[in-house]
């Protein structure tokens, strides 16, 4: 099952109009779907999930319960001849930091992208995505700015002045490329607080696995 792929960070990013997301603080978990077996593969960023996994398999039920239908619907009103898709959401709970997760507190899946096709695989530009949520009632991150990515709006960002973001935001281009996997550029912001956090627990090898 493909990857999600590595975003640049946003001093390489084009200063073009996109769609900036919430990042939320968790685990990425993707689903593939086939138009003969449904959504019958799970995985996390880097490996498939067997049931086994000590936390990462509560994902499964909480997707099968909010998701798979609503995802069912959408893949059969949008993209009914497709063979593949592969959905990613994120996995986390209220405690949740950089890929760790609290055993007790309850958690949660939030979509935030649908990549459609088997061989040429496309993301689905945000707008897109953001129509097919709603119109199937699908939970996906708060949109925090639509408009050209600027230098002022990243230095907002990480000065931490949109209320409620903690981790950062994922802006998505509107418009197709081919100059990227899946023909959407994608760039993240941290907080510079997040990157403090970071640095406290991991050190300087954190920024480097989990900074921006």
């Amino acid at each position: 099952m493909i990857e999600y792929p590595h975003m640049m960070n946003s001093a390489k990013a084009p200063r073009e109009n996109c769609i900036a997301f919430a990042k939320l603080d968790g685990s990425n978990i993707r689903v593939k779907y086939t138009n003969k077996k449904g959504f019958n593969l799970f995985g996390s960023r880097t490996q498939n999930l067997d049931g086994n996994h000590p936390f990462l398999c509560q994902a499964v039920p909480i997707f099968r319960s909010q998701f798979e239908d609503k995802l069912v619907n959408a893949i059969e009103d949008y993209w009914p001849n497709e063979r593949e898709v592969v959905v990613f959401g994120e996995f986390f709970g209220p405690r949740s930091f950089a890929g760790w997760h609290e055993p007790d507190d309850p958690k949660e899946f939030v979509l935030f992208d649908i990549m459609i096709g088997h061989k040429n695989r496309k993301f689905l530009l945000p707008q897109e995505f953001i129509k097919v949520c709603n119109k199937h009632q699908i939970k996906y991150p708060a949109v925090i700015h639509e408009g050209n990515l600027t230098d002022q709006f990243i230095k907002d960002i990480k000065e931490g002045k949109y209320l409620g973001i903690n981790e950062g935001v994922v802006c998505k281009g509107t418009a197709k490329t081919g100059a990227h996997r899946g023909n959407v550029w994608m760039c993240k912001i941290k907080t510079q607080a997040y990157i403090d956090k970071l640095r406290n627990k991991f050190g300087d090898e954190g920024i480097t696995k989990y900074g921006e």
